[in-house]
């Protein structure tokens, strides 16, 4: 049943039971840390960097 898979914050692709990445990432507009999952390490960095952008603008 396909109704509760997790998707990646970075890519929105469904991703399967075990293989999920999660990471904390700082989001500025809460502005506290707040647990993300992700596909891969690839899409966990590359979206952290583009929230740290985000947050200097």
């Amino acid at each position: 049943m396909g109704l509760f898979k997790k998707k990646c914050e970075y890519c929105r692709k469904k991703i399967k039971r075990g293989r999920e990445i999660s990471k904390k990432i700082n989001d500025p507009v809460f502005k506290n840390l707040k647990e993300k999952t992700f596909c891969s390490l690839e899409h966990a960095e590359i979206y952290e960097k583009e929230i740290s952008l985000k947050k200097c603008r």
